[in-house]
């Protein structure tokens, strides 16, 4: 029997390397996808109405939402920006043909889940966080490791309230009520924006049917009342 030649050996091997490269390629897309949709499922349970205006707990609300934008950061470092990551934790659908009809505004609920979650995440990116395997394993368990860089590196962050609980006793317990930002000195009043922002969040929430419109009003009653 003739053996087979170089040239056949050859080939026989390089198509044995390409179907070995073609099957890990193959088993490596499907393990991404299975973990993109591992993220959106866990972030889909944080971002249900029992869970982001419901929570038992205050402790509980600020570890949710440290999970959150670490699941936000995790699905972006596998190629899913934030917002698509959002979309798909809301069953929000691509829409892959303009049309002529009007644009409806989002629900008033999903507004204020997008915007909580959008501005967390780019608050937790200009703290100079990276998605590393370290921080993210630490925002798997509802805590944000010390600030890396900047003026208040190697500090923790706090978790800080829009509208203070000594306003509205509960609203500890809402995460889209919570803001994620560097440590501020004890006694300091809120900021211009940050009243502001308090204000339209009632107002959304309001809205949303969250609250009730009383409420609504004393709140930002009591947010217009001049620091002492």
């Amino acid at each position: 029997m003739e053996a087979p030649s170089p040239s056949y050996i050859l080939t026989r091997a390089a198509f044995g390397i390409a179907l070995l490269v073609a099957a890990l390629a193959g088993f490596s897309f499907v393990k991404k996808k299975q973990h993109q949709a591992a993220i959106s499922a866990e972030l889909s349970s944080i971002t249900s109405d029992s869970s982001f205006f419901q929570q038992f707990y205050a402790e509980d609300a600020r570890k949710s939402l440290v999970k959150a934008i670490g699941l936000l950061a995790e699905a972006n470092s596998l190629g899913i920006p934030p917002d698509l990551a959002i979309n798909r934790a809301l069953g929000v659908q691509p829409k892959f043909f303009a049309t002529n009809a009007k644009h409806d505004d989002p629900p008033a609920r999903e507004k204020i889940i997008r915007s909580c979650l959008r501005n967390n995440y780019q608050n937790f990116l200009m703290l100079g966080y990276k998605a590393d395997l370290q921080t993210l394993a630490s925002m798997k368990q509802g805590d944000l490791p010390p600030i890396p860089s900047g003026p208040q590196s190697d500090r923790k962050p706090e978790i800080a309230l829009l509208i203070p609980s000594a306003i509205s006793p509960g609203m500890e317990k809402v995460i889209a009520n919570l803001i994620i930002r560097p440590p501020q000195p004890d006694g300091q009043p809120a900021s211009a924006i940050e009243i502001a922002t308090a204000k339209q969040l009632a107002c959304d929430l309001a809205d949303a049917r969250l609250i009730e419109e009383p409420v609504r009003d004393q709140i930002l009653k009591d947010l217009s009342k001049p620091v002492p």
